[in-house]
């Protein structure tokens, strides 16, 4: 990455920037698919082979986007306009690490109910909406630190 006297200068590679913005959406609409799923247990047995293979599908994308996001250096570019975010980015680079691990634990764990002729989802979906939550939550925080190392990249405008 070049650096000029006014800041690093960032080239976003367009065909790079329109994966990226096409894994988000795949992301999304997948995870929209699971919290339909989840938001009626009662069916869950009636969509059980549906809800595995979605979470098999969590799984895959989920290591698809977060190597997305560390290809892409978002992180390293943060921290050269704003190094004093540098804790709040390693600590959420770090975060993919075990949200791969339990989404593969859930991917797994839903797998091995599927033979069964009635197995309980309950939990399953307790597991599913607390990852869900951190998801969320870590990829809120992610959106955080880019906008507060752009905004100080740019002079904190108005």
């Amino acid at each position: 990455m070049a650096r000029s006297a006014r800041g690093p200068n960032v080239t976003i590679n367009a065909a790079f920037l329109q994966e990226i913005k096409a894994d988000h959406q795949q992301l999304q609409e997948l995870l929209s698919q699971l919290r339909r799923l989840a938001a009626a247990p009662q069916a869950l047995p009636n969509h059980a082979r549906e809800f595995v293979d979605c979470l098999d599908q969590l799984r895959d994308q989920l290591a698809f986007h977060f190597s997305l996001e560390e290809a892409y250096g978002y992180f390293e570019a943060a921290l050269e306009s704003a190094p004093e975010l540098d804790s709040q980015a390693w600590r959420l680079r770090s975060q993919h690490a075990d949200l791969f691990v339990l989404a593969r634990d859930l991917a797994d764990a839903a797998a091995q109910r599927l033979p069964r002729t009635t197995p309980d989802w309950t939990s399953l979906v307790a597991q599913f909406s607390a990852f869900d939550e951190a998801l969320q939550a870590h990829e809120s925080a992610e959106l955080d630190l880019i906008w507060a190392a752009l905004e100080q990249d740019l002079g904190g405008g108005d």
